[in-house]
């Protein structure tokens, strides 16, 4: 029976790194087609409506994937704890700020739409297990 060598802990970041990242441009692509649908079905002010909604739940995300996984090796435990704060704190500053922009100057929005897109790339986060377990 063959036993495994254990990866090394920079080995096991850059895979996560990856994983991340792939399943955010998944959720962009996705984003994009259903969009595409939603323009094509319903028309252009439910489309740019639904994906102005998803770009503001997924803008953040990228920005604190790349605060968490912007640097390269290992960092101390005390640095990644730190990275997760900043991260999540600018990921809740940028989509107060973005959901306060869209609402402030994109006349008209349908607000369902757009709150469907926002609602929508929100629970997709529930498919990242699926992307990660094999990272």
């Amino acid at each position: 029976m063959e036993t495994k060598k254990p990866r090394r802990a920079s080995e096991i970041i850059s895979a996560k790194k990856k994983a991340i990242f792939r399943f955010l441009l998944l959720q962009l692509l996705l984003t994009f087609f259903v969009s595409l649908g939603i323009f094509y079905i319903a028309g252009g002010l439910y489309g740019y409506s639904f994906i102005l909604g998803a770009l503001t739940s997924i803008l953040p995300s990228i920005y604190m994937a790349w605060r968490i996984f912007g640097y390269k090796g290992t960092r101390p435990a005390k640095d990644v704890v730190r990275s997760f704060y900043r991260g999540e704190a600018g990921k809740l500053a940028m989509t107060v700020v973005l959901l306060s922009l869209v609402f402030l100057l994109i006349k008209p929005l349908a607000a369902g739409a757009f709150f469907a897109g926002f609602g929508g790339a929100i629970l997709s986060h529930w498919l990242s297990p699926i992307m990660l377990r094999n990272a």
